[in-house]
């Protein structure tokens, strides 16, 4: 009987504790906001996680006619790498680009923008490294 409970308290020990604990080193990897907007209700918004050698954004394009959302990494002013969506009329579209950053300490900036279907820019934010709202 004696075993059984020892074993019991062993077992309730090691077992693992259920909490909503985020995974190892999630919270090492600082995020920023970006809102742009074409001034006719369509917009492309969302986050940059800023990892040690890529970047990643994930959002929302809320196409207003035909527009494109297009993302670049950028180190001292040098750009490393650009994604953009296909272009997209009057729909919402997830939107999740992995931008390469292959450099010690990764981009310092995203520049984020929404353009129509020329390829002007509607709008755009830089997102810079540490700042939590892009400007």
């Amino acid at each position: 009987m004696a075993v059984a409970a020892a074993a019991a308290a062993l077992t309730f020990a090691a077992a693992p504790t259920v909490a909503g604990a985020a995974p190892a080193g999630a919270a090492d990897y600082p995020v920023s906001y970006f809102l742009v907007k074409d001034g006719t209700g369509g917009y492309f918004s969302g986050r940059v996680t800023w990892y040690n050698r890529s970047v990643g954004i994930v959002g929302s394009l809320n196409s207003s006619g035909c527009e494109r959302a297009l993302a670049r990494s950028i180190v001292n002013l040098k750009e490393l790498d650009a994604r953009s969506t296909s272009l997209r009329c009057n729909t919402v579209t997830s939107v999740s680009f992995s931008l390469s950053a292959d450099v010690p300490g990764g981009a310092d900036r995203v520049y984020v923008d929404l353009t129509d279907e020329y390829g002007r820019i509607l709008d755009f934010m830089n997102c810079y490294r540490g700042n939590p709202d892009c400007v």
